[in-house]
């Protein structure tokens, strides 16, 4: 099939990738409105080997515009939430944070990890304890070319 695809996975000794946030407005898949920020260093790779598992987070918002999303109070609660999450899943490279979406009422925090067990007892035992003023919810699904990853690019 065409075209064919020249990208590799990256090393995982090559982490961390050094690159830059972009952010962009766009349409969830039932056309919702959704704003993006990701990564952009790793769209040069097809994934990292042994990161095979994308971790979302989901928060849905508590002060939101009429539009459904977030107040600069709350924007402030989402970053520390974001730092939170960074806190407990990347030391030790054992997780890669790669990007975040919101649609009205919910941000998404999106990963990739290499121990899929270690993610659900470090939220269940870590970052449960941290976020205290939102519900938090968490998915772990198998994806080892990354095509959550791509389709946020």
């Amino acid at each position: 099939m065409w075209p064919f695809s020249t990208k590799e996975p990256l090393s995982p000794d090559k982490l961390p990738v050094p690159g830059t946030w972009t952010q962009r407005k766009g349409q969830d898949p039932i056309g919702k409105p959704m704003l993006v920020r990701v990564h952009t260093g790793y769209s040069k790779f097809k994934g990292v080997n042994g990161y095979g598992h994308y971790v979302a987070i989901a928060v849905p918002m508590v002060d939101t515009t009429r539009d459904g999303f977030p107040n600069p109070g709350e924007t402030e609660t989402l970053k520390r939430i974001e730092n939170d999450i960074c806190a407990v899943f990347e030391p030790n490279r054992e997780s890669i944070f790669v990007a975040t979406t919101t649609i009205p009422g919910v941000r998404e925090y999106i990963l990739y990890t290499r121990n899929p067990d270690g993610v659900q007892r470090k939220f269940d035992n870590d970052l449960l304890a941290r976020v205290f003023t939102h519900r938090v919810h968490l998915k772990i699904e198998p994806d080892k070319d990354w095509k959550l990853y791509s389709k946020l690019l």
